[in-house]
C-alpha cells in the first residue's frame, strides 16, 4: 500500500510523460528479468567465460532498449526526461538485485561464506 502511494505521488501529472515514463520502466524491468535469468543460466555452468559474454549481452540489450525507447518517445514529440528516469530509476534498483544474486549464486558455488 505505502509503495503503492509512492509510486503514485512519484508519476509525473500530464498523460504524456506519464506515458513515457511506464514506458521507461515497462523496458528496464523487462530487460531486468531478462538479465537474472541469463545470469542464472551463465552461474549454472561455472564459466567466466559465459558469465561475461551474458554481461556483454545484457548491457547490449539494455543499450538496445534505451535506444528504441527513445526514439519511439522522440518520434511522438514525448519528453525525454520521464522515459530516463523510469528506465534508469528501475535500472539501478535491478542492477542491485542483480549483484547481489550473482554475489549469492557464486558463494553458494564456493561452499559457503568466502
Amino acid at each position: 500500500m505505502v509503495v503503492g502511494l509512492v509510486v503514485a505521488a512519484a508519476m509525473p501529472k500530464a498523460a504524456d510523460d506519464r506515458l513515457a515514463a511506464l514506458l521507461g520502466v515497462g523496458l528496464s524491468a523487462v530487460a531486468g528479468v531478462l538479465a537474472l535469468l541469463l545470469k542464472r543460466r551463465a552461474m549454472r555452468q561455472a564459466d567466466l567465460k559465459a558469465a561475461l559474454k551474458v554481461v556483454g549481452l545484457v548491457f547490449a540489450l539494455r543499450g538496445v532498449c534505451v535506444g528504441l525507447g527513445l526514439a519511439w518517445v522522440v518520434s511522438r514529440d514525448l519528453s525525454a526526461v520521464p522515459f530516463v528516469g523510469g528506465f534508469f530509476g528501475v535500472y539501478f534498483a535491478l542492477q542491485w538485485i542483480e549483484v547481489s544474486y550473482v554475489m549469492a549464486a557464486s558463494k553458494g558455488a564456493a561452499g559457503g561464506d568466502e
